[in-house]
């Protein structure tokens, strides 16, 4: 009887319980997690970004390099690692880390994209430096930022660590637009920073003196460009203004216009290995080196043993009329790489640049820089690569006679790469 009791006890205490919940507010369900979503429609790597229609794609490289001055030289005059030289690096370590953020939505106007890519670096000492390499916003055919120049197009194949071969790769401020005819046939107008083209206007009787005045009009930049299976294909042109400063235009010394050209071709290569191109450029300018390549050398004797390196300037001022000549400069750029293996690689860049530099004898000479660059590549898992190259560069009068004014000089460079992409 007492075990009946307890139990019956229990059970009117959980139906006086259960009447008494059935009165209270029922508590709301929890609102969906919004988990991230992959986005597809651009590629690998994209996501949407929570409670958005945006699509978000992170990625870039952490890089550690090695270089080695090979070059048995005994002054500073050109190269930046010179073995021999006391006053200069044999050998420099770098660590760099590139992150890029690009951003793309789909509108009724066509896609809204922004792209961001930065740089880190550090150098031999802790010489460190941080960079914006590209930010720019693009909608439909408008691209407004800092961003790769619309002139460029083959910008190389190997890693080209200490110099640029003889190719047009800059990246700058421009504003532009971009007109797709369809079936990968493409126009493109573009007004973009003068300033990342100049090289100097000079004086040759006193080098060391840059002539250039401040920028008064954008560089114009135009291209017609097609992309399709078999590689791709671009004519280019480009107008820069040399203004001459405050010194030359007092004695009479007028300002001039520059300009360049240039045609390239990407051909794909399927039948050797997947990823194998070879890739062809050529370009002629006047007042306007650096859009035959970015980096140029020129050096002088300036007596008593001593050399002044330059870049090749876009103008020199005649020294015996006072006018301001235009420096005429054209380049040819050839690069292959071909996959032995999906994990092995190897790379040629090869490069010529000429140029004619006025001198005080009032004579034109060609200058001539050439550039080879072989690279080898081992990519033991995805995201992982091993590499190592070897740079030669030559810059040389056509004269030899001219010792006393152009010098000779050649520089040998070894490197190695560790890069983890993600």
């Amino acid at each position: 009887m007492k075990i009946k009791g307890v139990v019956l006890g229990v059970a009117g205490a959980f139906a006086v319980t259960g009447a008494q919940a059935a009165d209270l507010p029922v508590a709301a369900a929890p609102e969906p997690v919004d988990y991230v979503r992959v986005c597809d429609a651009f590629g690998t790597g994209f996501f949407y970004i929570p409670g958005t229609e945006t699509c978000l794609k992170i990625s870039g490289y952490l890089r550690a390099e090695y270089d080695v001055g090979i070059t048995q030289s005994d002054t500073a005059s050109f190269g930046n690692l010179q073995y021999n030289d006391k006053d200069t690096n044999g050998y420099r370590f770098r660590a760099r880390g590139n992150v890029r953020f690009d951003t793309r939505t789909n509108t009724e106007f066509g896609l809204l994209r922004t792209y961001i890519e930065t740089n880190f670096q550090m150098d031999n000492a802790n010489s460190s430096s941080v960079w914006l390499d590209k930010g720019y916003i693009q909608f439909g055919g408008l691209t407004a930022g800092q961003a790769q120049s619309m002139f460029d197009f083959f910008t190389g194949v190997g890693y080209n660590s200490i110099y640029e071969p003889a190719h047009s790769d800059t990246s700058t401020n421009l504003l532009a637009y971009t007109y797709a005819f369809g079936n990968g046939f493409s126009a493109t107008l573009s007004l973009e920073d003068a300033g990342n083209r100049e090289t100097a206007l000079v004086d040759p009787t006193a080098p060391g003196t840059n002539y250039y005045g401040g920028q008064k009009y954008p560089d114009v930049v135009a291209n017609v460009r097609v992309d399709q299976g078999w590689g791709s294909a671009q004519i280019m042109a480009a107008g820069h203004s040399v203004n001459v400063d405050t010194a030359l235009a007092s004695v009479g010394t007028g300002s001039k216009y520059g300009y360049a050209v240039g045609a390239g071709v990407t051909v794909n290569l399927p039948f050797l290995g997947a990823g194998d191109t070879f890739n062809l450029q050529g370009v002629f300018t006047q007042g306007a080196v650096k859009y035959a390549s970015p980096q140029s050398y020129a050096v002088f004797n300036t007596g008593g043993g001593s050399t002044y390196t330059t870049q090749i300037p876009d103008a020199f001022v005649n020294p015996f009329s006072g006018e301001v000549e235009l420096t005429t400069a054209w380049s040819v750029a050839a690069g292959i790489q071909h996959y032995f293996t999906p994990q092995i690689y190897a790379a040629i860049d090869a490069s010529y640049l000429g140029s004619n530099v006025d001198l005080p004898t009032a004579s034109k000479v060609d200058l001539n820089n050439y550039n080879v660059t072989g690279t080898i590549g081992y990519q033991p898992v995805a995201g992982l690569e091993f590499g190592a190259a070897l740079e030669y560069v030559n810059i040389s009068p056509s004269n030899n006679d001219l010792s006393g004014i152009l010098k000779s000089e050649n520089s040998l460079i070894g490197l190695l790469r560790i890069q983890r992409n993600f």
